[in-house]
């Protein structure tokens, strides 16, 4: 699939990232692992934001506000052996990039079924990053801004924290729009 074109606004439509992601995990009981993580994103693209005193779609002053769809990525830790995590949908996950920074707010779900945990993240996850093309693609990096809770999805304890999250690597598998709207 070729990237997508840099500095530009695509038209609205649905995007599936391949994703390399590395996370830090506190876990009470267990202990705490950096853990790679592979697998998929797919966001749901609107339609680009006009800035009203200029009047076009342009990568400089229009805001792409994307809706997070789908989030599917595993990995293996010597301390806490298999990790899946999945996007926890009880609240909207979105993103939005203007002139080149992105800023996104998600909430995940952390399985870790050697230990029989699920753990939610207490708050979405606010990450960061500056980007040139929508989406990201390639090593345009994202980054926490702050370690988030992590608590038992059964009885809502807290069990520990998502230190930190970085995404390393980013590849478009596929593109499509909404019939250029």
């Amino acid at each position: 699939m070729p990237r997508p074109k840099a500095r530009a606004c695509p038209p609205s439509g649905v995007d599936t990232v391949a994703v390399s992601i590395e996370q830090t995990y506190t876990v009470e009981g267990v202990g705490s692992d950096t853990v790679s993580l592979e697998g998929s994103l797919t966001l749901e693209r609107g339609v680009p934001l006009v800035d009203p005193q200029h009047g076009k779609v342009d990568w400089k002053t229009s805001i792409q506000v994307a809706n997070v769809k789908a989030l599917d990525v595993s990995g293996n830790s010597d301390v806490f052996g298999p990790v899946h995590i999945v996007l926890d949908h009880s609240v909207p996950s979105f993103g939005v990039i203007t002139d080149g920074q992105l800023r996104s707010a998600v909430l995940v779900a952390v399985s870790m079924p050697e230990h029989d945990l699920t753990l939610l993240t207490e708050k979405p996850l606010q990450m960061h990053s500056n980007v040139t093309s929508v989406p990201p693609v390639g090593d345009e990096h994202s980054q926490n801004l702050q370690p988030v809770a992590l608590v038992d999805a059964k009885s809502r304890r807290k069990r520990g924290a998502l230190d930190s999250a970085h995404v390393h690597w980013r590849d478009l598998r596929s593109r499509v729009s909404h019939g250029g709207r």
